[in-house]
């Protein structure tokens, strides 16, 4: 039970009579290193549970202010297009890679860190900010420029109108 905690996949009980699993009820991300590792898991409720998204705790091996999803598998892309595209969550980057948008990660869960965008320019030197179109995602945006910038980052933004993201406005528009 103590190493399920720990990395994340149970949480003890409130009267710590013993431990549950984070992830009942929820489809599950596996949330890869830059090596291809497994370092956490995420996962998206299946109907109205709160929250909808369950982001991984931090843990000895997930560090969420370093990681970009799925950054294992979409490197290569974003290095051979010379960009990449920045949402928020792990729905916004497979539903991109469904509609064939190979060069993109998501920060998920947390405020674009220094890390995260010295890990991008690693790979690339141009960046299209693409997070939800709601008052939140927009805030997140205007942040996220900033820091992107300082690691010598051309920054641009794709505006979603209406307050789509970027899953929903690809499955309503193609």
């Amino acid at each position: 039970d103590d190493e399920l905690v720990l990395v994340g996949l149970a949480a003890k009980n409130n009267d710590g009579t013993g431990v549950y699993d984070r992830f009942r009820n929820r489809l599950i991300f596996p949330v890869w290193d830059l090596a291809g590792n497994v370092i956490a898991f995420g996962g998206r409720a299946f109907g109205d549970d709160i929250p909808k998204y369950l982001n991984p705790p931090e843990t000895p091996l997930y560090v969420k202010s370093k990681v970009l999803y799925p950054i294992f598998y979409t490197k290569r892309a974003i290095k051979k297009k010379g960009s990449a595209i920045l949402c928020e969550g792990y729905m916004d980057a497979l539903t991109l890679a469904q509609f064939r948008f190979t060069n993109v990660v998501a920060s998920c869960g947390t405020a674009l860190t220094t890390a995260q965008a010295h890990l991008l320019n690693r790979f690339t030197e141009k960046v299209v900010v693409a997070y939800d179109g709601d008052t939140a995602g927009q805030e997140a945006a205007i942040k996220s420029i900033s820091v992107l910038i300082e690691q010598g980052i051309d920054v641009f933004i794709a505006e979603l109108s209406g307050g789509d993201d970027p899953d929903s406005f690809l499955k309503l528009h193609g």
